[in-house]
């Protein structure tokens, strides 16, 4: 028979590994509020100070803890055999509220109050560390009464309040702490806006006393500009495929909903929830790679928590791995959301194609390869070479050829796939400027070919802007 042996836990050593397991900020602030959307929260607030005695807090109006609920929720692997499955249930192992906390900072208390009754645990690694020991602080009334931000729960009947302090991470990685925390903040709302932005009717959430704002990363609201495919399932996973609109046509409600993002290109992919809470988004998780065309593709799947083990869920909730069984609907769904987006975007550039006074013409040569080559038939090219003799129309041919072979294509890329963007044609231009160069250029014209002529250049991208002014321009044309 083999026997037995009993270890006591190192304390102080499994400290510094239980911290090390690889949140940030942002992701350590979704799991604690994790914990409160569970509780049945309708409203969760996140106060912070950076000065003085820093400390970084998050409220909530849940059903709260009684002593023994408290004393289990600040185990480290608290347990979870009596927590029935639900979409409310956003826990994973009963280490969120510890690694998340301690992630972050070396002391937390949790005060958690229901109806009368009151209770208090504080996690110092301080403490831990220095006896060697895993032991927690139990706080009296008086200890509780000087917890930061207390009047606030006490304003509720229930609830829960998460105190973070002792930020060493922070103040050890930079020489600006309130700068820094300020920042941390920032970009942990949103974090946040984005991980909850499907429960923003049903939790309201505060940062600093201001609600964030809502986020929606398929633009559900743009109705038909916004194209979604059919819905498929597998068991309980349904899958969801859409495509945004063409990305410069946005509005600025379209924008805001998705965020202000620089470049909708790190965007595309996969958005997984579990319980409605998202926990992977902007990749394609090797089942395709981001693309120009794939740039307006989002995916949208809902797993259960009951299928965390198929899907490999790790502790933080922010990584998986797509199961076997998956993942060839998977394939299809992809195929469909990439034809979407290739689809959008290359609409407006077949009008830009179809244009015949385009002053760049495209041309597929052998093996793929492309050549822009300037439209030597375009209005403006062959007035010029009328009205040149041989040895001038030589030197044109020239220039065009140096324009042709000196495209910037790699600055041209590069501006295309940053952030950076490109205004050639987009200015607005003054109506009466372009009117009087259109009376120029039809100077010289035969009366009978004048119209022809004016209908040629209003269907160039300079001018066509003016196409519902042709009859007053035409009846100046006749004035002179």
């Amino acid at each position: 028979m083999p026997e037995w042996v009993k270890k006591e836990i190192p304390a102080r050593s499994f400290m510094q590994g239980l911290r090390a397991i690889g949140y940030n900020f942002a992701t350590a602030v979704a799991d604690i509020i994790d914990n409160s959307v569970s509780a049945g929260a309708t409203k969760i607030d996140i106060i912070s100070e950076p000065l003085n005695d820093a400390y970084f807090c998050i409220l909530d109006n849940g059903c709260g803890m009684n002593e023994i609920e408290l004393d289990n929720a600040m185990l480290l692997g608290s347990d979870r055999s009596n927590v029935m499955d639900s979409e409310l249930q956003l826990g994973r192992f009963g280490l969120g509220l510890k690694t998340a906390s301690l992630s972050q900072c070396r002391q937390f208390t949790v005060v958690t109050k229901q109806g009368k009754c009151i209770f208090a645990m504080t996690f110092d690694v301080d403490y831990i560390v220095k006896n060697n020991v895993m032991a927690l602080q139990k706080l009296d009334a008086a200890d509780i009464s000087n917890v930061p931000e207390i009047e606030r729960l006490n304003s509720y009947d229930t609830g829960t309040l998460v105190v973070w302090k002792k930020f060493d991470s922070i103040i050890s990685s930079t020489k600006d702490f309130e700068t820094t925390f300020r920042a941390m903040i920032a970009e942990a709302k949103k974090h946040v806006e984005l991980v909850f932005h499907r429960f923003y009717d049903d939790v309201e959430i505060f940062f600093n006393d201001l609600r964030i704002e809502r986020r929606d990363p398929f633009l559900i609201a743009s109705g038909t500009r916004r194209q979604t495919g059919r819905v498929q399932e597998n068991e309980d996973v349904v899958i969801i495929p859409y495509s945004l609109p063409y990305a410069n046509s946005l509005t600025k409600e379209e924008k805001d909903l998705l965020g202000n993002p620089k470049s909708i290109y790190d965007d595309q992919g996969f958005y997984i929830y579990r319980n409605k809470r998202l926990i992977i988004w902007g990749s394609w998780m090797y089942m395709a790679h981001k693309s120009e065309l794939n740039k307006l593709a989002r995916i949208q799947v809902d797993i259960p928590s009951t299928l965390d083990q198929e899907w490999a869920l790790d502790v933080k909730k922010s990584s998986a791995r797509i199961p076997d069984k998956v993942k060839d609907l998977l394939r299809v769904v992809v195929k469909d959301a990439s034809r979407r987006s290739t689809r959008t975007i290359e609409e407006p550039v077949k009008k830009e194609r179809e244009n015949k006074q385009n002053i760049w013409i495209r041309s597929i040569e052998r093996d793929g390869e492309v050549r822009y080559q300037i439209n030597k038939d375009n209005f403006f090219v062959k007035k010029l070479y009328l009205q040149l003799d041989v040895e001038k129309t030589q030197l044109l041919d020239l220039l065009l050829t140096n324009l042709e072979y000196s495209l910037p294509k790699l600055q041209i890329c590069f501006d295309a796939e940053s952030e950076n963007k490109i205004i050639n044609g987009t200015e607005k231009q003054d109506d009466e400027v372009l009117i009087k160069q259109l009376l120029f250029l039809l100077e010289d014209e035969e009366e009978i070919c004048k119209e022809g002529t004016l209908d040629r250049l209003l269907d160039t991208e300079m001018y066509h802007s003016l196409k519902n002014k042709k009859s007053q321009i035409m009846e100046r044309i006749g004035r002179k």
